[in-house]
Protein backbone atom coordinates (compact mmCIF):
# COMPACT_ATOMS: atom_id res chain seq x y z
CA UNK A 1 0.00 0.00 0.00
CA UNK A 2 2.56 2.47 1.17
CA UNK A 3 4.47 1.47 -2.28
CA UNK A 4 1.37 2.69 -4.45
CA UNK A 5 0.98 5.48 -2.60
CA UNK A 6 4.46 6.42 -3.43
CA UNK A 7 3.62 5.73 -6.89
CA UNK A 8 0.77 7.78 -6.77
CA UNK A 9 2.51 11.37 -5.23
CA UNK A 10 5.07 11.12 -7.41
CA UNK A 11 2.50 10.79 -10.32
CA UNK A 12 1.21 13.94 -9.11
CA UNK A 13 4.85 15.58 -8.98
CA UNK A 14 5.45 14.93 -12.32
CA UNK A 15 2.13 16.35 -13.60
CA UNK A 16 2.62 19.39 -11.51
CA UNK A 17 6.26 19.75 -12.72
CA UNK A 18 5.21 19.70 -16.48
CA UNK A 19 1.95 21.72 -15.80
CA UNK A 20 4.35 24.34 -14.12
CA UNK A 21 6.48 24.61 -16.93
CA UNK A 22 4.04 24.95 -19.63
CA UNK A 23 2.62 27.69 -17.43
CA UNK A 24 -0.91 26.56 -16.49
CA UNK A 25 -0.42 27.91 -13.02
CA UNK A 26 -4.29 26.32 -12.05
CA UNK A 27 -3.38 22.92 -12.59
CA UNK A 28 0.08 22.89 -11.50
CA UNK A 29 -1.21 24.27 -7.89
CA UNK A 30 -3.59 21.82 -7.94
CA UNK A 31 -1.28 18.74 -8.49
CA UNK A 32 1.83 20.43 -5.96
CA UNK A 33 -0.78 20.93 -3.13
CA UNK A 34 -2.32 17.35 -3.68
CA UNK A 35 1.20 16.22 -3.71
CA UNK A 36 2.19 18.18 -0.53
CA UNK A 37 -0.96 16.54 1.23
CA UNK A 38 -0.05 13.09 0.85
CA UNK A 39 4.47 13.39 1.45
CA UNK A 40 4.59 16.87 2.75
CA UNK A 41 7.59 17.36 0.61
CA UNK A 42 8.47 21.00 1.56
CA UNK A 43 10.56 21.38 -1.72
CA UNK A 44 7.23 22.36 -3.22
CA UNK A 45 6.42 25.70 -1.46
CA UNK A 46 8.62 28.08 -3.96
CA UNK A 47 6.60 26.49 -6.68
CA UNK A 48 3.04 26.60 -5.15
CA UNK A 49 3.89 30.36 -4.06
CA UNK A 50 5.36 30.87 -7.74
CA UNK A 51 2.00 29.02 -9.21
CA UNK A 52 -0.10 31.55 -6.82
CA UNK A 53 1.97 34.68 -8.36
CA UNK A 54 0.87 33.70 -12.05
CA UNK A 55 -2.73 33.02 -10.82
CA UNK A 56 -2.35 36.88 -9.82
CA UNK A 57 -2.75 35.96 -6.20
CA UNK A 58 0.86 37.62 -4.74
CA UNK A 59 -0.63 38.43 -1.70
CA UNK A 60 -0.74 34.42 -0.72
CA UNK A 61 2.72 33.91 -2.37
CA UNK A 62 3.64 36.46 0.11
CA UNK A 63 1.90 35.11 3.19
CA UNK A 64 3.17 31.44 1.67
CA UNK A 65 6.61 32.80 2.31
CA UNK A 66 6.59 34.27 5.28
CA UNK A 67 5.02 31.49 7.07
CA UNK A 68 6.88 29.19 9.40
CA UNK A 69 7.07 26.91 6.54
CA UNK A 70 8.35 29.24 4.19
CA UNK A 71 11.02 30.06 6.84
CA UNK A 72 11.89 26.32 7.39
CA UNK A 73 13.37 25.72 3.87
CA UNK A 74 17.03 25.16 3.24
CA UNK A 75 19.32 24.72 0.39
CA UNK A 76 18.06 25.66 -3.04
CA UNK A 77 14.00 25.76 -2.00
CA UNK A 78 15.21 28.25 0.55
CA UNK A 79 16.63 30.60 -3.18
CA UNK A 80 14.04 29.56 -5.23
CA UNK A 81 11.87 30.96 -2.13
CA UNK A 82 13.54 34.48 -1.81
CA UNK A 83 13.05 35.22 -5.36
CA UNK A 84 9.31 34.16 -5.79
CA UNK A 85 8.85 36.42 -3.10
CA UNK A 86 10.73 39.34 -4.23
CA UNK A 87 8.96 38.69 -7.22
CA UNK A 88 5.50 38.70 -5.68
CA UNK A 89 6.82 41.74 -3.70
CA UNK A 90 7.58 43.55 -7.39
CA UNK A 91 3.81 42.01 -8.18
CA UNK A 92 2.38 44.52 -5.73
CA UNK A 93 4.69 47.37 -6.69
CA UNK A 94 6.66 47.16 -3.48
CA UNK A 95 10.01 47.36 -5.09
CA UNK A 96 12.32 48.99 -2.38
CA UNK A 97 11.42 45.78 -0.49
CA UNK A 98 11.71 43.65 -3.70
CA UNK A 99 15.45 45.12 -4.20
CA UNK A 100 16.61 44.58 -1.04
CA UNK A 101 15.54 40.79 -0.93
CA UNK A 102 17.09 40.01 -4.39
CA UNK A 103 19.99 42.37 -2.83
CA UNK A 104 20.90 40.70 0.03
CA UNK A 105 20.74 37.35 -1.88
CA UNK A 106 23.00 37.74 -4.91
CA UNK A 107 25.19 39.08 -2.10
CA UNK A 108 25.22 35.99 -0.17
CA UNK A 109 28.40 33.84 0.48
CA UNK A 110 28.32 30.14 -0.99
CA UNK A 111 25.55 31.10 -3.45
CA UNK A 112 25.72 29.40 -6.80
CA UNK A 113 26.58 31.32 -9.42
CA UNK A 114 23.46 30.67 -11.39
CA UNK A 115 21.21 31.57 -8.21
CA UNK A 116 23.30 34.86 -8.17
CA UNK A 117 22.70 35.35 -11.58
CA UNK A 118 19.27 35.20 -11.60
CA UNK A 119 19.06 37.48 -8.24
CA UNK A 120 20.92 40.16 -9.72
CA UNK A 121 18.72 39.68 -13.61
CA UNK A 122 15.87 40.45 -10.74
CA UNK A 123 17.82 43.17 -8.90
CA UNK A 124 18.35 45.25 -12.11
CA UNK A 125 14.41 44.78 -13.31
CA UNK A 126 13.26 45.82 -9.92
CA UNK A 127 15.44 49.10 -9.96
CA UNK A 128 14.63 50.06 -13.74
CA UNK A 129 10.49 49.69 -12.78
CA UNK A 130 11.43 51.60 -9.36
CA UNK A 131 12.76 54.65 -11.64
CA UNK A 132 16.40 53.92 -10.29
CA UNK A 133 17.85 53.90 -13.70
CA UNK A 134 21.19 54.92 -12.66
CA UNK A 135 21.91 52.07 -10.15
CA UNK A 136 20.21 49.68 -12.43
CA UNK A 137 22.77 50.78 -15.17
CA UNK A 138 25.70 50.23 -12.75
CA UNK A 139 24.81 46.24 -12.55
CA UNK A 140 25.47 45.91 -16.27
CA UNK A 141 29.52 44.95 -15.97
CA UNK A 142 28.52 42.33 -12.74
CA UNK A 143 25.18 40.71 -14.80
CA UNK A 144 27.38 40.78 -18.19
CA UNK A 145 30.21 38.56 -16.56
CA UNK A 146 27.33 36.13 -14.30
CA UNK A 147 25.43 35.72 -17.41
CA UNK A 148 28.64 34.77 -19.69
CA UNK A 149 29.75 32.25 -17.22
CA UNK A 150 26.25 31.09 -15.79
CA UNK A 151 24.14 31.39 -17.90
CA UNK A 152 23.87 28.09 -19.71
CA UNK A 153 24.27 26.06 -16.65
CA UNK A 154 21.56 23.98 -15.41
CA UNK A 155 20.81 24.39 -11.70
CA UNK A 156 21.31 21.22 -9.59
CA UNK A 157 18.29 21.34 -7.49
CA UNK A 158 19.28 18.20 -5.60
CA UNK A 159 22.75 19.39 -4.22
CA UNK A 160 22.53 20.45 -0.56
CA UNK A 161 26.02 22.69 -0.98
CA UNK A 162 23.88 25.35 -1.35
CA UNK A 163 24.41 27.86 1.41
CA UNK A 164 22.17 31.24 2.40
CA UNK A 165 23.65 33.38 5.19
CA UNK A 166 20.20 35.07 5.31
CA UNK A 167 16.84 34.15 6.95
CA UNK A 168 13.68 36.35 5.29
CA UNK A 169 13.33 38.39 8.79
CA UNK A 170 17.00 39.33 8.54
CA UNK A 171 16.60 40.59 4.46
CA UNK A 172 13.71 43.44 5.16
CA UNK A 173 11.22 44.21 7.60
CA UNK A 174 8.67 41.27 7.48
CA UNK A 175 6.47 43.32 10.18
CA UNK A 176 5.64 46.19 8.29
CA UNK A 177 5.68 43.88 4.54
CA UNK A 178 2.61 41.96 6.67
CA UNK A 179 1.03 44.67 8.32
CA UNK A 180 1.21 47.01 4.63
CA UNK A 181 -0.56 43.70 3.19
CA UNK A 182 -3.42 42.87 6.06
CA UNK A 183 -1.35 39.58 6.91
CA UNK A 184 -1.74 38.30 10.34
CA UNK A 185 1.72 36.92 11.94
CA UNK A 186 -0.36 34.45 14.14
CA UNK A 187 -2.41 33.03 10.94
CA UNK A 188 1.25 32.88 9.16
CA UNK A 189 1.38 29.46 8.86
CA UNK A 190 1.01 27.27 5.47
CA UNK A 191 -1.66 24.67 5.26
CA UNK A 192 -3.00 23.20 1.48
CA UNK A 193 -6.36 24.37 0.56
CA UNK A 194 -8.65 21.21 0.64
CA UNK A 195 -10.17 20.93 -2.96
CA UNK A 196 -13.94 20.72 -2.91
CA UNK A 197 -15.37 17.77 -3.89
CA UNK A 198 -18.06 18.08 -6.65
CA UNK A 199 -21.44 16.45 -5.82
CA UNK A 200 -22.91 15.12 -9.02
CA UNK A 201 -27.01 14.88 -8.15
CA UNK A 202 -28.23 12.03 -10.03
CA UNK A 203 -30.41 13.30 -12.81
CA UNK A 204 -34.61 12.36 -13.07
CA UNK A 205 -35.66 10.90 -16.05
CA UNK A 206 -38.15 11.47 -17.51
CA UNK A 207 -40.00 7.55 -16.87
CA UNK A 208 -39.28 8.84 -13.10
CA UNK A 209 -41.57 11.63 -13.43
CA UNK A 210 -44.13 10.22 -15.47
CA UNK A 211 -45.10 8.26 -12.21
CA UNK A 212 -45.62 11.65 -9.97
CA UNK A 213 -48.24 13.01 -12.76
CA UNK A 214 -50.01 9.81 -12.73
CA UNK A 215 -50.20 9.92 -8.79
CA UNK A 216 -50.75 13.88 -9.33
CA UNK A 217 -53.77 13.24 -11.41
CA UNK A 218 -55.01 10.85 -8.90
CA UNK A 219 -54.58 12.66 -6.27
CA UNK A 220 -56.93 15.60 -8.16
CA UNK A 221 -59.65 13.06 -9.26
CA UNK A 222 -60.19 12.17 -5.40
CA UNK A 223 -59.87 15.23 -4.60
CA UNK A 224 -62.93 16.20 -7.19
CA UNK A 225 -65.11 13.65 -6.27
CA UNK A 226 -64.42 14.24 -2.48
CA UNK A 227 -65.89 17.31 -3.55
CA UNK A 228 -68.55 16.65 -5.41
CA UNK A 229 -69.59 13.93 -2.95
CA UNK A 230 -69.61 17.03 -0.28
CA UNK A 231 -71.59 19.00 -2.64
CA UNK A 232 -74.38 16.52 -2.93
CA UNK A 233 -74.53 16.26 0.96
CA UNK A 234 -75.04 19.39 1.44
CA UNK A 235 -77.61 19.93 -1.12
CA UNK A 236 -79.80 17.00 0.67
CA UNK A 237 -80.79 19.40 3.55
CA UNK A 238 -82.12 21.74 1.39
CA UNK A 239 -84.77 19.70 -0.62
CA UNK A 240 -85.48 18.50 2.96
CA UNK A 241 -86.40 21.62 3.88
CA UNK A 242 -88.12 22.90 0.93
CA UNK A 243 -90.49 19.41 1.39
CA UNK A 244 -91.06 20.51 4.79
CA UNK A 245 -92.21 24.05 4.00
CA UNK A 246 -94.18 23.06 1.00
CA UNK A 247 -96.48 20.24 3.28
CA UNK A 248 -98.53 23.30 5.60
CA UNK A 249 -99.78 24.72 2.42
CA UNK A 250 -100.91 21.75 1.20
CA UNK A 251 -102.55 20.75 4.17
CA UNK A 252 -104.29 24.10 4.01
CA UNK A 253 -105.35 23.72 0.48
CA UNK A 254 -107.16 20.25 1.17
CA UNK A 255 -108.99 22.15 4.26
CA UNK A 256 -110.58 25.06 1.66
CA UNK A 257 -111.88 22.29 -0.82
CA UNK A 258 -113.86 20.71 1.92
Amino acid sequence: MARQASRIDFARETLAFIAYRQGDYKLALREFRTAYRMNGFQDYLPFIADCERGLGNPKKAVELALSDEGKALHGSPKVEMFLVYAGALGDLEMWDKAIDVVHAVGRSQGLPGEYRMRAVQAEQYFLEEAGRNKEAEQLNDLLDRLEDQYADEDIDEDSDDVVVDHDLEDITDDSEVMETLGIDPSEAQYAPELEPEESEEPEESEDAEEPEDDEAAEESDVAESDATEESEESDEPAESEESADDAPAEAESEETEE
